[in-house]
């Protein structure tokens, strides 16, 4: 992912991705403390997924900032991943994708919202537990200009 052209188009989310790369210390995923709780001005536009401890659990939402629960008009924190985009199938895909690849994803497309219809800019960057496996994803969400 080129952060030039991604902080160009989407600043936060440029700003975002350049912690994140920073947090791993040359390791391909930062472990969870590096990224979930030091995030300072950027944890507005955030989401935090962790991975369900039981295989067949619904992945949900551990906390959501505030610039993202006004987009989308409610506090998602508690709420199903499936809330994050018009299909809650493709967000489930997509979040499992980035569970088990422990890659990136970036994903637009349009929503509607309290204000109207939108487009929404999604990028997907895991993190890893202490044994260095994927233990949960954090998204930054902001709108398209």
């Amino acid at each position: 992912m080129d952060s030039r052209l991604l902080a160009d188009r989407h600043p936060a989310l440029g700003q975002l991705y350049r912690v994140w790369l920073a947090r791993g210390e040359g390791v391909a995923m930062p472990p969870a403390g590096n990224i979930t709780e030091r995030l300072a001005d950027l944890d507005d536009v955030i989401v935090v997924i962790r991975r369900p401890a039981e295989s067949d659990e619904t992945l949900r939402i551990e906390r959501s900032g505030k610039d993202v629960d006004r987009l989308y008009g409610v506090a998602l924190a508690g709420e199903p991943v499936g809330r994050l985009t018009p299909s809650s199938a493709d967000a489930d895909n997509e979040a499992a994708i980035v569970l088990a690849s422990g890659r990136t994803l970036m994903m637009e497309d349009q929503v509607q919202l309290p204000g109207g219809s939108a487009r929404i800019v999604r990028l997907y960057l895991p993190f890893a537990d202490e044994a260095g496996a994927v233990a949960g994803v954090v998204v930054g969400i902001v709108k398209a200009a």
